[in-house]
């Protein structure tokens, strides 16, 4: 484990966690929620909006409630009731009537049996009063009784006991005993007497009515609780204002608030941040096998996976802020796949993007005011961003390529939101704002690319393709050297980079890299220009000097050249084809002159290599092979084509045998590609030239006619000349 802290490996590790502590604080940010200070009754100062979908449980409740107030209550039919109710109503009116006729027998009556109007004693009232056992007769109840005649008496009696059986028959529901009275009144009130129906027939009824129609509580319950569960919850959606600036608090809007976790006194719901994490995680996860899959190197090089972090960081902080500070459409999304796409690649870019879509989601989660349906839109945006710059960007340099590149992807925003828009019915306003924000977010990536582009290339020291067309302009101070210092290095570097650039668009690699890399490759000369063979003029150096001498100052030269690379910041890829171009390959004329010098002597062929490291990439690869075929192709006498073309694979598989290429990633097809690529670069260079006869130009007709008209001269020519130049100085 300890071994392992300290490999590359771990420190790239290291920065996808140290990534993932950033990014967890961007979307901790853009999911927490905005607190308030509400109070019931009190106005509102701020639209509050709901965060997710939240139910009114207050007014749900309410309106629940008045649905199962509104159902009718079941009943069952008692039988047995209507004849309980008869009974006593009978034996009412039985002890009714003998308090009339005591009350008719106390009455005095004259001759003709008119009754004598006079007051009943206490006592007469009192014992009337006690004839009754089944209702409570008061004191005026009883003397209007003993006051009634028997014939009034017993039409209220047919009366009322036709009423009440009638009644009964149609139903007395429970709880209408009340409404069967007054309407048992109604009718007997046409033909009983009025005092009657006032003052004894209401007490009467009171004593004597029961509801034959029960409810039945069981069924009514279920039926209620039926009603209750047909009323649908009152939803907010998110989004949604529950409070609009201005307005009054209700209780059922505080509720809301409170149940979204929204106000200050409320306590943090740590499952969303939870949530957010888990989502992180996942986004990571997919990151690394995208990578993995695409891009493997990006996962073992510390440089590569900064950048790729560094950029998805700054992507999803700068779309918090769009999304906080202006419109969610906005956010530039696309950031992320058009900056790594110009800086590392499409291969690169196509993970981060992914990536940045699942993480564009966690914006939705908890206190976010956005929707999980704008987020979504936001990932499409996303990948069509991805898709654009992946097709523009490949493979191509130029600073201002990443702004065209955002105004593509501009138009395919709005473009997306536009049908959407119509796939869902927005409104035309709300659709033509959609769109606008949409486009703008692509051109702000754009904007924002071109402005990180060289911050991100000054920092990390990138090959992009841009800052690889500035390197190959030949007013760079170090190609600007090898120019004045060594023009015959120059020229040899110029022709292996068109050798180089050609095999590696043949065979799909980074030709701008491997151009620019064969630029480069032998600027170590530049410390001793004299002693290389193609800047001389007639006198060698080396001839004179020890075979390990000579070979130790021509073997130095490729570290020579990584430093004087380090020292101009060339990107760590041109340092590798610098130290690599030569591998740890021996140089042969040195050491056959050593062996002629030991004679018996046996020479350790491993004083005679470079120490330089054998190519790991195609680029450097590339470059190796067209440096050794420039050289010995332009040292051969009148070669023909095909005597060219073997040459060249003599020399490929040559450094094959020397196990040159044993860490390159080539295939013996790219190899055959490759020699097929040098050998029509070179048909282009040392093409065959028709030899020029020598003969003498015939002059002008005008000129000969000049001549003859003009008078002889005398002397030499050159005499003739020199005067003519005299007179007109001394003119002048």
């Amino acid at each position: 484990m300890s071994a392992w802290v300290h490999t590359q490996q771990a420190r790239c590790t290291l920065v996808v966690f140290i990534g993932f502590l950033f990014l967890c604080a961007i979307l901790f940010l853009g999911s927490a929620p905005r607190r308030y200070s509400l109070r019931i009754g009190a106005i509102s100062r701020q639209s509050i909006t709901a965060t997710q979908n939240v139910v009114d449980e207050i007014t749900t409740e309410e309106k629940r409630k008045q649905a199962a107030a509104a159902v009718e209550p079941t009943y069952h039919l008692d039988e047995a009731v209507a004849g309980e109710v008869m009974a006593n109503l009978n034996a009412t009116f039985a002890e009714l009537r003998t308090v009339q006729q005591y009350g008719l027998a106390m009455t005095a009556t004259d001759d003709e049996g008119n009754a004598i109007t006079s007051n009943f004693t206490d006592e007469e009232v009192t014992y009337a009063q006690n004839l009754v056992t089944l209702m409570t007769l008061t004191r005026y109840q009883t003397t209007t009784l003993m006051w009634t005649t028997t014939e009034d008496f017993d039409t209220m009696v047919q009366m009322v006991s036709r009423a009440v059986e009638n009644a009964l028959n149609t139903g007395i529901r429970e709880g209408k005993v009340s409404d069967a009275i007054s309407t048992v009144q109604q009718i007997v009130g046409y033909r009983v007497d009025l005092s009657l129906v006032q003052i004894i027939v209401p007490s009467v009824l009171r004593s004597c009515i029961s509801p034959n129609l029960v409810i039945d509580q069981e069924a009514t319950e279920q039926a209620r609780q039926k009603a209750m569960e047909s009323v649908e919850s009152i939803v907010y959606q998110q989004g949604q204002n529950i409070i609009r600036d201005g307005e009054v608090v209700t209780a059922s809007q505080y509720a809301m608030v409170k149940q979204l976790g929204l106000l200050e006194d409320d306590a943090r719901d740590y499952t969303t941040y939870i949530g957010v994490a888990v989502l992180l995680l996942f986004a990571i996860f997919v990151l690394v096998v995208l990578l993995k899959l695409y891009r493997p190197a990006i996962l073992h090089d510390v440089r590569f996976i900064s950048v790729e972090m560094a950029v998805i960081v700054i992507t999803m902080g700068l779309s918090l802020l769009a999304i906080r500070l202006l419109n969610v459409y906005v956010a530039p999304i696309a950031l992320g796949a058009i900056l790594i796409g110009s800086l590392i690649g499409w291969r690169a870019a196509l993970p981060a993007a992914v990536s940045i879509s699942i993480m564009v989601c966690a914006f939705a989660a908890g206190g976010s005011t956005n929707t999980m349906g704008e987020m979504l839109q936001l990932s499409l945006m996303n990948l069509i961003g991805l898709t654009i710059s992946a097709l523009y960007l490949r493979g191509k340099g130029g600073r201002l390529r990443p702004l065209i590149c955002g105004i593509l992807v501009g138009i395919g925003n709005g473009l997306l939101m536009g049908t959407l828009g119509i796939m869902s019915g927005t409104a035309l306003e709300d659709m033509y704002v959609n769109m606008l924000w949409s486009t703008g977010s692509g051109m702000l990536s754009g904007l924002l690319s071109i402005a990180l582009q060289p911050v991100f290339e000054v920092i990390y020291n990138l090959a992009t393709p841009a800052k690889l067309l500035e390197l190959g302009n030949p007013n760079h101070p170090l190609l600007r050297r090898l120019l004045l210092e060594a023009p015959g290095t120059y020229h040899h570097s110029i022709i292996v980079a068109n050798l180089a650039e050609a095999a590696a668009e043949r065979i799909g690699a980074n030709a701008l890299l491997a151009r620019t890399g064969a630029y480069f490759h032998d600027v170590g000369k530049l410390k001793r220009p004299a002693y290389f063979k193609e800047n001389q003029q007639g006198i060698n150096p080396l001839d004179q000097t020890d075979p390990y001498v000579s070979a130790a100052i021509v073997t130095t030269h490729t570290r020579d050249g990584l430093q004087l690379a380090q020292k101009y910041r060339l990107p760590p890829e041109i340092q590798d084809i610098i130290i690599q171009h030569h591998g740890d390959t021996p140089v042969m004329f040195f050491y056959h002159r050593a062996c002629e010098q030991a004679g018996d002597r046996e020479v350790d062929i491993s004083d005679f290599r470079y120490d330089g490291t054998r190519p790991t990439t195609r680029e450097a690869a590339i470059v190796m092979l067209a440096d050794t075929v420039e050289a010995a192709v332009r040292s051969m006498k009148d070669p023909s084509p095909q005597e060219v073309m073997n040459f060249i694979q003599k020399l490929v598989r040559g450094k094959i045998d020397d196990g040159q290429l044993n860490n390159s990633p080539l295939t013996m097809k790219n190899l055959d590609e490759i020699c097929e690529a040098y050998f029509t670069v070179h048909n282009g260079v040392f093409h065959e030239r028709i030899e020029y006869p020598k003969a003498s130009i015939p002059k002008r007709v005008k000129e000969v006619k000049d001549a003859e008209s003009e008078e002889p001269v005398q002397g030499d020519l050159s005499d003739k000349a020199e005067s003519t130049y005299a007179e007109r100085n001394a003119r002048e």
